[in-house]
């Protein structure tokens, strides 16, 4: 889901970011793969690979993002940016090559359906209908689509369409190429984070296996489903670790670091070595019975243990409440759910994978999955990056599970297309 597939308006930023990189930089780098940065809300993550089975690292980056500036799209970024240029120089990262991700905090994301026309292009359908739904000028924004085979057209095409700001894209790539970098890529996080996941969809049988991915982040989360390595539904949900943190400061009077840090203290999701692959009952279809078993799969190593199988660790502090916040996430999610099985009725979901920075809260993965009624797992996808230990990794420990890490490796591992 890179930018050869966005339609025109994509296409001509794309040819104006070829001129100006071919001024800036006459030879294009050929070797390795590129620099992965992702412009998170909790954190900036800046990530490199070797290609190779498993890939191996190259070097880590990330700086967190100051609690005060979550909120705050333009002076995050700003800050950032401002920081891009001495992580990339200090990191240890090999090339100028870079690609990126459309952050999900700028991005509309929504399914739409239209009546099947002979000789009508559904980019042209899509391309007539996001300015509409935006309320926008069309120049205002740049979008792609991805067409649903959906087993429920009757006689109507559906797509998923995600747009952003173009001058939000026009931003990214001049900050990267203030970084002396040279930008290759740019993608969405729902492609990113299911390219990461391609070493478990190998076998014959691991096309016809869907699953469930949350990305719970500090903001938002994204909620995809996928029939093998497709893309059948994508939203975004806004709702993320902020909303438990400021529900925290409401209630025990406390500063949005304190409530952090309490709720994080509840305990922590466990991550596997690399070296310990998980076997995991992926026979449980969501909103089946235990009875219904369909088959087992053996997930690639960096699965945790299924979360309702570990002890129970709690989801807020003494004297918080967090169902309000939870409720309002796991209402999105279910609709989510619902929808999708509307769509495809012989094709229920028949695993959880929970991602992101806040997959790394114990209690609150628990709490999901219990009110989904879900077997479900937290995945960090870096576990299988092999390491020496003397790769540069400055301001992340890779000792831990880094599920927020998602994006940036399948950023690293997706095609460029710039």
């Amino acid at each position: 889901m890179g930018l050869s597939s966005y339609k025109n308006p994509f296409r001509k930023l794309s040819e104006s970011l070829t001129r100006h990189l071919a001024a800036a930089s006459p030879s294009r780098a050929t070797a390795g793969l590129p620099i992965a940065v992702d412009f998170g809300v909790g954190s900036l993550k800046i990530l490199q690979v070797a290609a190779g089975n498993p890939p191996a690292l190259v070097a880590a980056a990330g700086l967190d993002t100051p609690i005060e500036l979550w909120a705050d799209h333009k002076r995050r970024l700003d800050f950032q940016l401002e920081a891009l240029p001495k992580l990339i120089r200090h990191g240890g990262f090999k090339g100028k090559r870079a690609v990126c991700a459309i952050p999900s905090w700028q991005v509309f994301c929504k399914h739409l359906q239209f009546p099947r026309a002979d000789r009508v292009d559904v980019g042209e359908l899509v391309a007539a209908a996001v300015p509409m739904q935006l309320q926008c000028d069309p120049s205002a924004v740049v979008f792609r689509h991805l067409e649903i085979e959906s087993a429920k057209a009757n006689g109507r095409v559906e797509a998923v369409v995600i747009a952003t700001p173009r001058n939000l894209v026009d931003r990214l790539m001049k900050g990267l190429m203030a970084s002396r970098l040279e930008p290759v890529g740019i993608h969405t996080e729902f492609s990113a984070a299911l390219r990461a996941f391609d070493a478990i969809h190998r076998r014959d049988g691991d096309l016809d296996i869907n699953t469930l991915y949350l990305d719970l982040g500090a903001s938002t989360t994204n909620v995809m489903i996928s029939h093998g390595v497709s893309i059948a539904f994508a939203r975004v949900v806004d709702v993320g670790g902020r909303n438990f943190d400021e529900t925290i400061v409401k209630q025990l009077k406390c500063t949005p670091e304190e409530a952090r840090t309490m709720r994080l203290a509840m305990g922590q999701t466990p991550g596997p070595s690399a070296k310990e692959p998980v076997a995991v009952a992926a026979g449980v279809p969501l909103g089946g019975h235990p009875g219904e078993e369909r088959r087992a799969t053996e997930l690639m190593p960096g699965f945790a243990k299924e979360f309702l199988s570990q002890p129970e660790a709690g989801i807020g502090p003494e004297g918080s409440d967090l169902s309000e916040p939870l409720e309002i996430l796991t209402d999105e999610v279910s609709m989510c759910l619902r929808y999708h099985a509307s769509q495809f009725p012989d094709r229920k979901v028949d695993r959880a994978v929970f991602i992101g920075g806040e997959a790394r809260s114990l209690g609150l993965c628990q709490q999901i999955a219990r009110a989904l009624k879900v077997s479900a797992q937290m995945a960090d996808p870096l576990a299988r990056v092999a390491r020496t230990g003397a790769e540069p990794a400055l301001g992340v420990d890779l000792k831990r599970a880094q599920p927020g890490w998602t994006v940036p490796l399948g950023l690293c591992l997706s095609p460029t297309d710039l």
